[in-house]
């Protein structure tokens, strides 16, 4: 493996972080750039208190701020190019791929007139529908993925859209996933909880976990939750997160005099979260995401979604994902739990597995 690599994002978040810091034993250096990203939501800069090993650092560069509108979502794209300055003292640059692309076109053939190695990291595109922008952006990114040594692949879709759009010859599948070690401290417990659930029809507990944006779609979770409730089902609803829409929302339930939503804001100490978890009968993603819908089957928790971000279909499989999130209604919950498989999810996604695929590829 390469001795010293430069990790390049728009923003560095807390569990991209934690995952890649496990690198960092069998390098020399490893250093991560980052924009000062944005006080609140998915884009928000994680500054950590203590960095595992001493030969991380963290460099956070000024930049400019465009927001941009997606086929999805809306986000913001940072750019940086006094990054290349940076490039001269690395081997191998590993790059967010498409959603970083301000930065790379001009990273990818500086580091390949230096000779760097470099990596692209993509979620592909996992809407059904490819739309005229996104042919015209695969047609740009195509020129800068064929100058890359190696390209990795979130999901199994991402990889075969990479592929097959993107121009990406030596493109390798490396399933997008968090440290999973504090899961792994705790596997016992998770398994008990897992064996002991008891599925009560009157008491129907629905989680979701994540940032409280507009493209997350909560609102049309809540709506479904209010009406199922109106027709004689238990549900209640608990919403974990912190975000731009989260005021709105509570608004929102406040004006309806709507009972049965709990909002508790954000929550990042895993312990704290484990409880409601463990006190949940399913985890509910209703619009864009993925992370948050690892989290909750490292968890133990069964969880449903439509489309997330392409690696629902490794994570959960094509049978358990919906095409409307009001479908999730008729789930046989009990039935979820009973062929609820952890060990297979951890096996999957296990953060060793993880490092030690990426370390291969050098």
């Amino acid at each position: 493996m390469t001795k010293k690599v430069l990790i390049v994002q728009r923003v560095l978040t807390s569990y991209r972080s934690e995952l890649l810091q496990e690198l960092a034993p069998s390098l020399e250096q490893l250093d991560f750039v980052t924009s000062q990203g944005e006080t609140q939501g998915t884009l928000k800069r994680y500054k950590p208190k203590k960095i595992k090993y001493k030969n991380i650092k963290i460099l956070t560069l000024n930049a400019f701020r465009f927001g941009y509108s997606g086929d999805s979502r809306n986000t913001s794209l940072f750019f940086y190019p006094q990054v290349l300055k940076l490039l001269k003292n690395y081997d191998t640059v590993v790059l967010e791929g498409t959603t970083n692309l301000l930065n790379n076109i001009l990273i990818v053939p500086y580091a390949k007139i230096l000779g760097k190695k470099i990596l692209w990291w993509d979620a592909g595109y996992s809407l059904d529908k490819r739309t005229l922008k996104r042919k015209i952006i695969d047609n740009v990114v195509k020129i800068f993925i064929q100058l890359t040594d190696v390209q990795l692949a979130y999901s199994t879709k991402a990889k075969k859209y990479m592929q097959t759009y993107m121009g990406a010859t030596n493109c390798h599948l490396l399933l997008n996933t968090i440290n999973t070690a504090y899961f792994e401290s705790i596997q016992d417990e998770i398994q008990e909880n897992i064996r002991n659930y008891k599925y009560n029809p009157e008491n129907i507990k629905l989680l979701y976990v994540g940032a409280i944006e507009e493209r997350k779609k909560i609102k049309e979770l809540i709506d479904i939750v209010i009406q199922a409730n109106r027709e004689g089902k238990k549900f209640t609803l608990t919403v974990i997160g912190g975000g731009s829409h989260l005021n709105f929302l509570k608004q929102y339930v406040l004006e309806n005099a709507v009972t049965c939503i709990d909002f508790t804001g954000p929550i990042y100490d895993k312990e704290n979260l484990k409880k409601y978890y463990f006190n949940s009968d399913l985890f509910v993603l209703p619009g864009d995401g993925g992370l948050g819908l690892l989290q909750s089957l490292l968890y133990g928790l069964p969880a449903v979604c439509t489309a997330a971000d392409g690696t629902e279909e490794d994570y959960i499989g094509k049978n358990l994902t919906l095409h409307k999130i009001k479908d999730f209604m008729n789930i046989d919950i009990a039935m979820l739990h009973k062929n609820f498989n952890y060990q297979s999810i951890f096996e999957k996604v296990n953060f060793k597995l993880y490092i030690s695929k990426l370390e291969n590829l050098y």
